[in-house]
C-alpha cells in the first residue's frame, strides 16, 4: 500500500480537492493513474483525510465516490461551472442534506458522520458544497506542472503558487528549464 501512495500528498488545501487529485497525471493519459483504483487506497486516503473508515465493503461506494470527484473536477478546473453540471451536483446535494445534521456552532455547518459505506457519498457532497461556497474557490488553480493538472487553494499572499507542491512539479519543471539551459548550443 506505501506504493498507491508514492507521489501522491494531501496537497490541495480542502478535502475536495484532495478527492480531485486522486487522479495523477489527468492532462498526460499514457500516465494517467486513478489512485482509487489501488487496492487499500481509498480506506487509507479516508483515515489521512479525517473522515474515518466505516464498517463495511467501500467497493460499492466508489463509482459514485469516483462521479463526484470527476464532478468536482468539472465544476472547479476552469473557474467557470457550466449549468450542467452545477444541476448535476444540486442533485447530489438535495439528497445529502436530507441525511445531514447541522453541527451547534455558527456558522451553521452541516455534515453527515460516516458510520457505513453509504456515509461517505453524502458526507464528501457536503464537504465539496463547504468549498464551492467558499471565497476560496476564487484562489483555486489548476498546477502548471506538464501533465498534472491538481487543483489547489493558492493561499500565498501574492497568489502566485503555479505548482502543486513545489517540491513535485516545480522541482520538475525547475529541472527542466536548467537542462534546456545547459544543454541548447550558445
Amino acid at each position: 500500500m506505501a506504493d498507491s501512495w508514492r507521489g501522491y500528498q494531501l496537497a490541495g488545501g480542502h478535502i475536495a480537492l484532495d478527492l480531485v487529485n486522486t487522479v495523477s497525471w489527468r492532462g498526460d493519459p499514457p500516465r494517467r493513474l486513478d489512485r482509487l483504483e489501488l487496492p487499500g487506497f481509498f480506506a487509507d486516503w479516508l483515515t489521512r483525510t479525517g473522515l474515518g473508515v466505516p464498517e463495511g465493503d467501500l467497493t460499492a461506494v466508489l463509482p459514485e465516490v469516483r462521479e463526484l470527484r470527476e464532478l468536482v473536477y468539472d465544476l472547479l478546473a476552469d473557474g467557470q461551472p457550466q449549468q450542467a453540471d452545477l444541476d448535476r451536483f444540486s442533485v447530489l446535494l438535495a439528497a445529502a442534506h436530507t441525511r445531514a445534521h447541522a453541527e451547534p456552532s455558527l456558522p451553521v455547518r452541516w455534515s453527515v458522520p460516516v458510520e457505513t459505506p453509504a456515509d461517505l457519498l453524502p458526507a464528501l457532497v457536503l464537504l465539496a458544497d463547504e468549498l464551492l461556497r467558499s471565497p476560496d474557490t476564487a484562489n483555486v488553480r489548476r498546477c502548471a506542472g506538464r501533465g498534472c493538472e491538481w487543483l489547489f487553494i493558492d493561499s500565498t499572499r501574492n497568489h502566485s503558487r503555479r505548482w502543486c507542491r513545489a517540491d513535485d512539479c516545480g522541482n520538475r519543471e525547475r529541472a527542466r528549464r536548467h537542462y534546456r539551459r545547459t544543454r541548447e548550443p550558445v
